[in-house]
C-alpha cells in the first residue's frame, strides 16, 4: 500500500544532529524537525532531494544553540549561514522551488 504524504498523510521528521553534517533525503510536501536540538558545535543541512517532490514543498527547521555556533545550508537549500546565540531557540521556513527549497523569509529567534 502507498504511504499517503502531506497534505493529506502525516509530514515527514527530520532531526538535526547537535554537530557537523546531517543528511535528509526530502521526499514529502511537507517535513519538520522531530525535536528541538541544542547544537554543541557548528552544524551543516545537506538534503537530497527526491524526483517526486512538486513546487510548494515545505521544510520547517527549529534549532536551539548553546553559543554562536553556526548552521550552514548545503546541498538542496540555499539560505544564508545562521549564527546563534548562547541559549536561544531559532525558526525557519523554506519552499521548494521546483529546484531547490529558499527561505520564506528570514530566522526568527523566538525565545
Amino acid at each position: 500500500m502507498a504511504t499517503i504524504k502531506a497534505p493529506f498523510g502525516a509530514s515527514d521528521t527530520l532531526t538535526i544532529a547537535a554537530t557537523g553534517t546531517t543528511t535528509a533525503t526530502i521526499t514529502n510536501m511537507k517535513t519538520t524537525t522531530t525535536a528541538l536540538t541544542t547544537l554543541t558545535g557548528n552544524g551543516t543541512l545537506d538534503l537530497t532531494l527526491s524526483s517526486e517532490l512538486k513546487v510548494g514543498a515545505e521544510l520547517f527547521i527549529k534549532v536551539k544553540t548553546t553559543g554562536s555556533e553556526t548552521f550552514t545550508f548545503g546541498t538542496g537549500i540555499d539560505a544564508p549561514v545562521v549564527t546563534g546565540s548562547a541559549g536561544k531557540t531559532w525558526c525557519q521556513g523554506f519552499w521548494y522551488d521546483g529546484t531547490i527549497f529558499l527561505p520564506m523569509g528570514a530566522k526568527i529567534q523566538i525565545d
